[in-house]
Parts: C-alpha cells; sequence; structure tokens
C-alpha cells in the first residue's frame, strides 16, 4: 500500500504532533522515505532557483525559477531535482489547514512582480518565527491568500475560487468509494443539476459529470498502483457499470489499458 507520511514523520520526529513547518528548501533535509507517497498535510513550496520535475496525482510538472506548488492532503506526488535548487517550504496539517481554508485545485504559480517581493520579504520572517515557536497561522493564511489573489489576477484556474466547486471537489473526494450520481452532489450542495453542471462548465471547461469521471479515474490509478485490488475489484469500489465499460472508459481518457498502465508505472523490485 501506498504510505502517507504526517509532518513529524517528515521532519524525522514521528513521535511528535507538529501542526506546520516552515523553513527553507536547501535547508530542510531529503528524508528517507518512500516515494512515490502521500501527505496528511497541505504543502507548498517555493522554488526560487533550480530545475526538474514535480509529479502530483500522475500529473508531470516543471520545476523552474519562481514556480510555487501546492500539493493538498492525500494527493499522490512524487518530484526529481537538480542539487542546486533552492526555495521555502511550508507545511500545515489537515485540521489546521482546514481551519485556515487552503483549498486550492491548481498545481502551481508561476509569482512574479509585487506579489513575489512580498512573498520574499514575509518568509524570512515566517521562518524566524517557527524557530522561535511563535504562532504562525496569520503568517501562513497571508502567504496563501497573497497567492490566491496573484492567481486569481492571472486567471490560474479560476474554479479554484469558487465555493460551489470547491464543495463539489470536497465531496467526491470524501465519497469516492461510496460512487453517487451527479444528482445526488447536487442535492448535498442544494443546487439543481442541471445549475451544478452550468457552474462546472463555466470554471472549469468541463460537465459535472466529465469533472466527477476525471477524479474518479485519478483514483483508478492510485488504486492499481497502490491497493492489491483487481481491476474488477476497482471498477466496482468505484462505481462503473462492470469491469470492461471501465477499461474502455480507462485507456479512452489515459491511451493505456490498465494493464498497460501498471506496466509503466509501477516501480519494481
Amino acid at each position: 500500500m501506498l504510505k502517507e507520511y504526517s509532518i513529524s514523520d517528515i521532519l524525522a520526529f514521528p513521535s511528535q504532533h507538529i501542526p506546520c513547518y516552515a523553513g527553507t528548501f536547501e535547508g530542510t533535509e531529503d528524508p528517507d522515505i518512500e516515494w512515490p507517497h502521500r501527505h496528511s498535510f497541505f504543502s507548498l513550496v517555493w522554488f526560487t532557483e533550480g530545475t526538474g520535475f514535480y509529479v502530483i496525482d500522475f500529473e508531470e510538472h516543471e520545476i523552474k525559477q519562481d514556480r510555487v506548488f501546492f500539493v493538498s492532503p492525500k494527493q499522490i506526488h512524487n518530484w526529481d531535482y537538480s542539487e542546486n535548487c533552492k526555495g521555502y517550504i511550508l507545511t500545515v496539517d489537515t485540521t489546521f489547514g482546514e481551519e485556515l481554508n487552503l483549498n486550492y485545485t491548481f498545481p502551481y504559480i508561476d509569482i512574479n512582480g509585487k506579489a513575489k517581493d512580498l512573498l520574499l520579504g514575509i518568509f524570512p520572517d515566517l521562518i524566524a518565527n517557527f524557530e522561535k515557536r511563535n504562532d504562525i497561522g496569520i503568517d501562513i493564511r497571508y502567504v496563501y491568500q497573497l497567492c490566491k489573489r496573484f492567481a486569481e489576477q492571472h486567471n490560474v484556474q479560476r474554479h479554484a475560487n469558487n465555493p460551489s466547486i470547491i464543495s463539489f471537489k470536497k465531496l467526491i473526494s470524501e465519497n469516492h468509494a461510496q460512487p453517487h450520481t451527479i444528482d445526488w452532489y447536487a442535492d448535498k450542495l442544494h443546487l439543481p443539476a442541471d445549475e451544478l453542471s452550468s457552474i462546472c462548465k463555466e470554471y472549469t471547461g468541463t460537465t459535472a459529470k466529465q469533472y466527477l469521471l476525471d477524479v474518479r479515474l485519478t483514483e483508478a490509478k492510485r488504486l492499481l498502483l497502490y491497493s492489491d485490488s483487481n481491476v474488477n475489484e476497482i471498477a466496482f469500489q468505484l462505481g462503473f457499470e462492470d469491469s470492461s465499460y471501465f477499461s474502455r472508459i480507462f485507456k479512452k481518457k489515459t491511451s493505456l489499458t490498465p494493464s498497460d498502465f501498471l506496466r509503466k508505472y509501477r516501480k519494481q523490485g
């Protein structure tokens, strides 16, 4: 099974509960953990220098100067970065992050201008306050809100800031093991089904049904690689009509059959 790590695991203090952490990228030791893996916390990584690739839920993104990455709890991720990478790391556990409303659906932003200058000013103070064990909740909220405003101004996946889409994605994440119809989700969101589809189309570019399918297929990839379930069991768990239908949809969306996907991505040895 795919391992899930807490902040204390990452910092090599497994017996302690650590609600948040702030540090430089180059000053934070690369922990002895399995790759890829999941986190039980929110993380923000800003690369001020360096190159490489960051894989988040099977989507590969280039690491480059002034790119800020966002990873939410439960997302699968991995990375491969150059030795000259520098920057900042901020992690917040799930409970604290939800209190701070750290809901993001975009994987990264390329920061510049005034927003970059503000981040450069606040991160050293944020790290200093963390090391002094001061309360850094206000600083964390400011960093994330600054990034959100920047994303809004530069039209980075506008749906990240729509409350209905945020709630829809949260419901899907919480209920992927109990597949439901669009009508069920609409009812939970207190919206007519056609209105939910219209909102999805406007803010994500896809219908609510397609958005739900994309999330289910991402979960299917996770289960294929990191569970003991076979294709038939995974199809059933995710609410597909039958395994052959699931395989057809999977290939249509990924250009690979489930078996081909396993051969391509499963770690050997």
